[in-house]
């Protein structure tokens, strides 16, 4: 009996054991995939802040670059304005001659006239070292070709262009004038050849109807005449009827 038992309870042991063991296994399985679970959670917020910051990183490298090349960009404009002008000034230059201080003289009409129109000066008044400036400014546009009119660069040569366009107008209007004169008279002898025509056909017209006139007076003397001449036969006046028959007769026919 005692043996048994012991048998027994050896048996109820391992069983228990063995229902221990699979809980246990479970519980390590458990808290081995939290671990993991926290550990991969952790992995995953460090890769994530990792990426935050090379992207602002890679913003700030993107931002710098591109104010530098703007910058770069302005730099080149102001570069390029001065190397513009230049250029604009060394085509222009020498394009209405070249003149040196020595030529004060031979300007002098075009040199008072820029001084007075364009700054307001009168030259005469100028004493000879302000003069002598002021005409190096003037000598410096003539030169480089900008001065405001073509008349600062020869003032004679201008007054003789503006001259002959004054004459071409006027020969032109005066031309259109005769024209005008032409057709004026054109339209006068029209006028007058369209006058003498209707004169003509109201003569016509006039003739026409006074000489329907004379026909039917004559027309009515004869119906008169023939009325005469019936009644003298009638009444036996016979020599009265032959008057009245020579009467009646044709002018053509009494010379006969």
């Amino acid at each position: 009996m005692g043996r048994p038992l012991q048998k027994r309870k050896k048996v109820q042991r391992e069983l228990e054991k063995q229902q221990e063991s699979p809980s246990a296994s479970g519980s390590d399985d458990e808290s081995g995939s939290g671990d993991d679970v926290s550990g991969g959670g952790s992995g995953s917020g460090s890769e994530g802040e990792r990426k935050r910051k090379r992207s602002g990183k890679d913003k700030k490298k993107s931002s710098k670059k591109k104010r530098s090349k703007d910058k770069d960009k302005k730099k080149r404009k102001k570069e390029e304005k001065p190397t513009a002008r230049t250029l604009t000034h060394s085509e222009d230059f020498g394009k209405y001659g070249i003149i040196r201080e020595s030529d004060a003289y031979a300007k002098r009409n075009e040199f008072i006239l820029w001084a007075l129109e364009v700054k307001k000066v009168d030259v005469e008044n100028l004493g000879k070292f302000e003069e002598r400036d002021l005409f190096k400014d003037y000598m410096e546009d003539y030169n480089t070709g900008t001065l405001a009119h073509r008349k600062y660069y020869d003032l004679e040569a201008y007054e003789r262009a503006r001259a002959a366009k004054a004459a071409a107008k006027g020969a032109k209007l005066a031309s259109k004038q005769h024209k005008g004169l032409n057709d004026e008279e054109a339209l006068r002898q029209q006028r007058e050849e369209e006058r003498r025509k209707l004169q003509e056909e109201r003569l016509q017209e006039a003739y026409r109807q006074m000489k329907y006139t004379e026909k039917g007076q004559d027309m009515r003397e004869q119906e008169m005449l023939r009325a005469q001449m019936a009644l003298a036969y009638k009444t036996g006046d016979v020599s009265k009827a032959h008057r009245l028959l020579d009467r009646l007769q044709p002018d053509e026919l009494k010379k006969k």
